[in-house]
């Protein structure tokens, strides 16, 4: 798989911390031959939006593959969080503890 990065966040900064959010996935264009997918960067403990994502790769499956590996254990890890706790504040798998 190839990703290629074009925006000002790196990918690898994706985390709980940084969570990309409002996320689209642009089809190639008579300009390009490339799949294109954009985010903002939302900061959950500043509550913030900031800079962008921006990957593209040579086919959409490649992007969703992408998508799926590093962007979805975080809202998976919020969904847990909200159902479990009631709350999301970081991103990250919250554990259970007794009495919590």
């Amino acid at each position: 798989m190839t990703i290629r990065n074009t925006g000002k966040m790196k990918p690898e900064h994706i985390n709980e911390m940084n969570v990309p959010v409002c996320c689209h996935l642009i089809a190639p264009d008579a300009v390009g031959d490339s799949w294109l997918w954009t985010a903002r960067n939302f900061m959950p403990r500043r509550e913030f939006c900031g800079d962008d994502w921006a990957v593209e790769a040579d086919s959409k499956e490649e992007i969703v593959a992408w998508v799926n590996e590093n962007v979805v254990p975080l809202y998976e890890a919020a969904l847990h969080n909200l159902r479990t706790h009631g709350e999301n504040y970081y991103w990250e798998h919250k554990k259970t503890t007794h009495g919590t």
